[in-house]
């Protein structure tokens, strides 16, 4: 429900905070005073494209502030959370928007910039504009079968098509896409076999291209480490000149240093177990040694297994990890292509299931609108008739159309003004006050289904007749029972049944024109009742 709206630099509106509340809020005034500004501020708080138009002659900015009461509307707080957008669901909505001179604008919900798109999205489950001029929906056959639909109560059985609809969609395209597919699958699965044929033959170990390097380079470099091993044992243990002779006479030496000086005692030991660690070197070396091979045998095999690792790396990843994932996707793969032909199978089969639903769900619905068609018809009649059209007949038209996702059926309003007069459609030959009150019959049957809080009429009682706006105004009123109502009116009948009249009245300062909203109190709105009797009688 709309609480609060506050204009500032809006057209004639220098500045205009005007509260609404529950039922019927009448908005009534002079011509030319700004009920237009007003519409239009509620047309902006609700995504209607800015204008710099409309900013107050010498203002630099224009600004329209909308406070709206959303606690119980789970919709509201369903998009709220879809977009990212903070709201408590207690909490107020504010709806800023700022227009400037320089031509850009700016939109603040609780006080986060937000786009244009974002505020049509919410301004549609916020309000509704019902006129002859605002809402040309009247005329759209989409809009027929949505309140053919809301009023039947179809909403469920429509979401049941819509889903079974879907689903069959989904899964024709899934098939004809593995059907259109069938030459690529099969090679494919060509590919996949011959490289899995490649990858299995070659059969490859985690960490084996590493150990195989680390062999080939012994293999390589065998008989330059050969040559240095037998340096290094000669010169440690050889024959001529070995170190470890000297040592062990210089061992001699420091045994019986140590006899005549105890104090050389610990060096002498020191020295004896250097001596005892370069023998222990000698015996690693000789046995290193004896283990190095000469084998050019094992370094072809080698060298081959290596190359092999390489080109494999080079089609199917840089390590032999890479390549054994590669293998096991492929393999996956593999599984997935041979198998669609079960897969097909298995949609084929879904698919007649799901056409079989489908059609069932349509002829249901398709049945329940005709049905709900001739409620609809007598309803809407019967609301016209108490409009002052007294011989007008109403029909609604059930035809069949392609299958869409709303259904088979195309839906259509026509009206009979007169009896014995043709049937026009509404969207072609309907005149203006006929327009209204087909609006205003069509809203009347919808209080309390339609989930839209706050219904605004613009120009709704236009082109009828006094006795006419009496009952329009019961018509507004018993809708105020279910939505909260903002009207604009030059009719007393249909202001006197407002639950709050608001006066939009103008006045001149300094040679400008400004706009004021004024809240009616009983005493009040009897004088603007007054005045607008003779306003009323005249039109």
């Amino acid at each position: 429900m709309l609480k609060h709206l506050r204009l500032q630099n809006i057209i004639l509106v220098e500045q205009a905070d005007i509260p609404f509340g529950e039922g019927l809020n009448i908005i009534s005034g002079e011509t030319g005073a700004g009920k237009s500004a007003i519409m239009k501020g509620l047309s902006l708080a609700v995504g209607d494209r800015s204008d710099t138009g409309m900013i107050r002659k010498g203002c630099d900015k224009g600004i329209v502030e909308a406070i709206f009461d959303v606690d119980a509307h789970p919709a509201i707080h369903a998009l709220f959370i879809e977009a990212g957008v903070d709201h408590e669901p207690s909490q107020e909505l504010i709806i800023r928007r700022e227009l400037n001179a320089s031509g850009k604008s700016r939109i603040f919900i609780n006080n986060q910039l937000a786009q244009l798109s974002f505020l049509r999205k919410l301004g549609i489950l916020l309000t509704r504009i019902v006129g002859q001029h605002a809402n040309q929906q009247l005329f759209s056959v989409d809009y027929h079968r949505d309140v053919l639909d809301l009023h039947g109560d179809l909403s469920l059985l429509l979401q049941k098509f819509k889903k079974s609809f879907e689903l069959e969609n989904s899964i024709r395209k899934g098939l004809e896409s593995l059907i259109q597919q069938e030459s690529q699958r099969l090679r494919d699965i060509d590919i996949c076999q011959r490289e899995l044929e490649e990858l299995d033959e070659a059969c490859l170990k985690e960490g084996e291209d590493e150990d195989l390097f680390a062999q080939y380079s012994l293999l390589v470099n065998s008989k330059e480490l050969a040559e240095k091993a037998y340096e290094v044992n000669q010169n440690i243990s050889g024959e001529r000149q070995s170190i470890l002779a000297n040592l062990n006479r210089t061992k001699l030496i420091l045994d019986s240093l140590a006899q005549l000086d105890p104090n050389i005692k610990e060096t002498s030991q020191s020295f004896q177990n250097a001596v005892l660690e370069i023998q222990e070197v000698a015996h690693t070396i000789r046995r290193y040694q004896s283990s190095v091979q000469n084998d050019p045998e094992r370094l072809n095999t080698i060298n081959d297994r290596l190359t092999l690792i390489n080109k494999l790396k080079r089609k199917y990843g840089e390590t032999v990890d890479q390549i054994n994932a590669y293998m096991a996707e492929t393999r996956e793969r593999l599984d997935k292509l041979q198998n669609a032909e079960s897969q097909i199978e298995d949609l084929q089969k879904q698919l007649k299931e799901t056409e079989l639903t489908t059609n069932r769900l349509a002829q249901e619905l398709t049945k329940a609108r005709s049905a709900g068609a001739h409620e609809l018809e007598k309803a809407l009649t019967s609301q016209l008739r108490s409009l002052n059209m007294s011989k007008a007949q109403f029909i609604v038209q059930v035809n069949p159309q392609k299958r869409t996702s709303e259904g088979d059926d195309r839906i259509e309003f026509l009206l009979q003004p007169n009896t014995g007069e043709h049937q026009i459609a509404l969207k072609e030959e309907a005149s203006g006050g006929e327009v209204s009150r087909v609006l205003l019959a069509i809203q009347t049957l919808l209080a309390g289904k339609d989930a839209i809080p706050t219904l605004i009429f613009d120009e709704v009682d236009a082109n009828i007749g006094g006795e006419t706006a009496a009952v329009v105004g019961n018509k507004l009123r018993e809708i105020g029972q279910k939505h909260q109502v903002i009207c604009v009116t030059h009719f007393p009948q249909v202001a006197s049944r407002a639950h709050q009249h608001l006066q939009i009245s103008k006045k001149e300062k300094e040679g400008r024109t400004f706009t004021q909203v004024e809240r009616l109190d009983p005493n009040s709105q009897k004088k603007e009742l007054d005045r607008m009797v003779g306003i009323g009688t005249k039109e």
